[in-house]
Order: structure tokens, then sequence, then C-alpha cells
């Protein structure tokens, strides 16, 4: 893929990523700068290139408290060690993917089970709730916004009791199927390594690696996390 054809991915993901989180966002040169608004994560810097020498120029840049960090890249320890030079704590590996939405699998709701959709465009939500004559319960859920033509994932998770049923496929279907029926025709995402094990079983394939870091000061390695999924 072409250092263009990437950067174009990156800013329809991060499009509907903001979207999706009601975030404001503002691009400059090679990167986008999110505003988050957390006091411990205030703005999160995209950059749009996977070269490591530009990542540790723009860690130097951007280095400070509740800063983070994320970029492309084909080089993880060469981008890691600008990373911890920098100050920043990096992550668990994440992936940028993308799949046509037609012909998305739709398998079937597992017994016990029931989907639910919400929302209206440009944000949709998906819940998967436990069926039966009691109250009902959330057991998987996930967000999608729609973005032009794209259709960007986001915070898809199963409650933990309720894993190894399916149910992360059931939730993709559904916001996929709505995606579609509303023109939408591509799909994207970032995933952490065991959401990539489930989206790749649904068709989707990897376009980056991603590095997320966070700002400590110390630049020690974090235990895994997944900000963005």
């Amino acid at each position: 893929m072409s250092a263009d054809d990437l950067r174009d991915l990156l800013l329809r993901w991060q499009a509907g990523w903001v979207t999706a989180r009601s975030y404001r966002s503002a691009m400059d040169g090679d990167t986008v700068t999110v505003d988050v608004g957390l006091a411990e994560r205030r703005t999160e810097t995209l950059l749009l290139d996977a070269d490591p020498e530009l990542y540790a120029a723009v860690a130097e840049s951007v280095a400070g408290p509740a800063q983070w960090l994320t970029a492309p890249t084909t080089d993880r320890a060469r981008t890691h060690a600008a990373a911890v030079d920098a100050g920043f704590t990096p992550h668990a590996p994440e992936w940028l993917m993308t799949r046509p939405l037609a012909g998305h699998p739709e398998p079937e709701v597992p017994a016990g089970y029931d989907t639910w959709l919400s929302g209206r465009p440009p944000l949709l939500v998906a819940e998967v709730v436990t069926d039966g004559d009691g109250p009902r319960a959330l057991a998987a859920k996930g967000h999608l916004a729609l973005s032009a033509a794209d259709a960007v994932a986001d915070r898809i998770f199963t409650v933990p009791e309720h894993r190894r049923r399916g149910l992360g496929s059931i939730v993709m279907a559904t916001l996929t199927t709505a995606a579609r029926e509303r023109g939408a025709v591509t799909g994207l995402l970032v995933a952490s390594e065991q959401g990539r094990l489930l989206y790749e079983r649904l068709g989707w394939r990897v376009v980056t690696e991603l590095t997320v870091a966070d700002w400590s000061g110390h630049g020690s390695p974090a235990s895994p996390a997944d900000p963005l999924e």
C-alpha cells in the first residue's frame, strides 16, 4: 500500500472514530490532534505516516502529561524505541483493518439471545441481550459511525460470562447490515490482538499495525491496553 493510500484510510477511520465518540479533531500536516478531554488522556495525536524518524520528531513535539500518540508502523522496534526516548509508554499493538461490507457474514443468533439496533445516523448501536421470561441482560454491544461511504466500528465487546458463543460476530453482522442498508460500502476499525482474530474470521484484512503510547515521562513498557477499539 502506498503512503498516500495509507494516509487516506487513516483519515477516513479517524473521521468515523471521532464521530462515534463525539470528539473534536484538527489536522495539521502529517498529524491529526483529537481532543479527548479526559484527565488522563487530554489529547491524542494521530500520525499519518509510518516513518519512525517522523514518529520520533512528533513524539518529542507532543510529549507532556495526559498526551497520547498513535501511529502506523512497519518497524515496531524502532517506533517503540522512539516512543520510550520521548517519555511515552507503548501499549500492546493494534491494527487498522478494513473490508467491503458486501457479503459480510451474517451468522444466526444463538438460542437464548436476541438483538437490538438503536441510534440513528451517523451513530448506530447494536446490542445482544439474553432472551427469556425474566429481565433481559446485556451480553454484547458495539457502536458504528457512518462517515461518507464508510462504516467505522468501535467499542465492540462481549460481557465475560457470555464469551465464546459467537456474540461478537452477531454484533458485527447487525452493525454492518444496518450500515449497508444506509448506503455504506467499506468497513474500517482498529482492533486489539484478540479482536483481530475475530475480524479476520469475518473477512477483514489488516492495513497496518499501529503503535499506541501514552506519555508517562518514564517510557517504561505498559500493560496491554486497548484504548481505540
